[in-house]
């Protein structure tokens, strides 16, 4: 979600696969696995992380095996729910005034010659605790049909340029562009390969699951990910005609869900559980993917978000994969701690040690 720190650039190189166990195994694994896979070659990865992954698929492929990857600054560069807040708020859709009253949790900051945005407004709720903004940027579309919504989107992702908005930096107004998603070309190549090989692919995100789904599982964008496969934070969902309350989430899981029909209704801002973020990111893997087989690959770039899915769902026995998407030195500072303690707590605990293993480390700029 909000992204601070510094970009890191060639640091990567040093790190990649820096923690990978087994190494001579896995460079049998490498030598054989190119030839023999299906789907797309790996052709916008750097060398030595295509070969660890094409390792990786080559030792799980079709044996019910799945992947789980977080969306935003992951699957695609930057973010979905804070390109489309200043976006909606610059044509008039969503606007202070369209917002839904128990979503006004602060007063605006407003003075003499300013006028706060929704943007500012959502940062300042991030400056109180992501556990407020992160529900926050997805309750905000209330008030709009998933048809609606899904023209927005469309309309974002064809931005060739920045969004103009504003922050308060302290109390000073400053100006602020923030990029609309840029496909990772990297990313679009890895799913399609994994689920040519048998290896189902899911999103897990932090935000609105009907944003995401509009990107991950529409052809144009490449990432073919079935509807069905995509998670995140959801909210009730309401036909207008009828009074009916549902969401995609209880649909698929009566086997009712159909994308198309689901078009013209209502988003609401009551929120669904498990919420996807932090740890229930992993809450969602075993309420909605399986309860006991943990994923052979999961992506993510935040380590308070992505971490609990990152050390607790990947199985290092199959030789499961840490994908890192490695966007700024802060984050990775953080993650590196991560990895040191949580190996070290496994090892006292006589647990597997599993933390430090099977690491694949790559910045954004690789993957484009």
């Amino acid at each position: 979600m909000m992204h601070t720190g510094k970009t890191v650039g060639a640091m990567i190189a040093s790190a990649m696969l820096a923690l990978t166990s087994s190494a001579a195994g896995l460079e049998v694994q490498r030598r054989n696995a190119t030839a023999t896979l299906a789907g797309p070659s790996l052709t916008h990865w750097p060398a030595d992380a295509a070969a660890s992954l094409d390792a990786m698929i080559a030792r799980n492929a079709n044996q019910s095996n799945y992947a789980v990857f977080d969306e935003d600054n992951t699957s695609y560069h930057y973010d979905i729910e804070e390109s489309m807040i200043p976006y909606l708020d610059n044509i008039g859709v969503l606007t202070r005034e369209f917002l839904d009253p128990a979503l006004k949790l602060i007063p605006f900051k407003d003075n003499a010659t300013y006028n706060e945005s929704m943007y500012s407004y959502y940062s300042r709720l991030c400056d109180i605790d992501d556990i407020v903004c992160y529900p926050w940027a997805a309750q905000v579309f209330s008030g709009l049909t998933l048809r609606e919504l899904k023209g927005y989107v469309d309309e974002l992702m064809a931005i060739n340029g920045t969004i103009s908005t504003s922050y308060y930096d302290g109390d000073v107004a400053v100006p602020y562009e923030v990029n609309p998603p840029h496909i990772f070309r990297g990313q679009v190549e890895l799913y399609n390969r994994l689920m040519a090989n048998g290896i189902d692919v899911y999103i897990m995100s932090a935000s609105s699951e009907e944003l995401v789904r509009m990107v991950a599982s529409d052809p144009k964008y490449g990432y073919n990910v079935p509807p069905e496969n995509v998670i995140g934070v959801t909210t009730l969902l309401k036909n207008t005609t009828s009074g009916d309350l549902t969401t995609a989430r209880k649909q698929i899981e009566d086997g009712t869900y159909d994308q198309e029909a689901n078009l013209d209704l209502l988003v609401t801002q009551y929120l669904w559980t498990p919420a996807t973020w932090m740890a229930g990111k992993f809450a969602a893997i075993i309420t909605y993917i399986d309860n006991w087989k943990m994923p052979v690959l999961v992506g993510g770039d935040t380590p308070a978000s992505d971490g609990p899915m990152q050390f607790h769902g990947v199985d290092v026995s199959k030789g499961g994969i840490h994908l890192w998407v490695n966007r700024t030195a802060d984050y990775w500072e953080q993650l590196s701690g991560m990895i040191v303690d949580y190996a070290q707590e496994q090892a006292d605990l006589g647990l597997p040690v599993t933390a430090d293993k099977n690491w694949v480390v790559v910045a954004p700029e690789d993957i484009l």
